[in-house]
């Protein structure tokens, strides 16, 4: 059985969304994407530029997105 890595939340807007990255990233800064995650939407970002754009893809859509990688 594969281990599943955890991940750890780096930073909690006011708006409550929670974004993470995995633990594996831990030590390290580059080649990172977080993850936030709400109802309506998944939205992905560079950790080196957290202010900059955001990939934001329906729910469904990350899912296809997952089953194609």
């Amino acid at each position: 059985m594969a281990r599943r890595k955890s991940a750890f939340v780096v930073e909690v807007e006011p708006s409550g969304l929670r974004w993470v990255k995995s633990s594996v990233s831990a030590s390290s800064t580059d080649d990172c994407v977080e993850l936030a995650i709400s109802d309506a939407a998944v939205m992905v970002r560079d950790s080196k530029d957290r202010s900059g754009p955001r990939l934001v893809l329906a729910p469904a859509a990350w899912d296809g997105l997952l089953n194609v990688l």
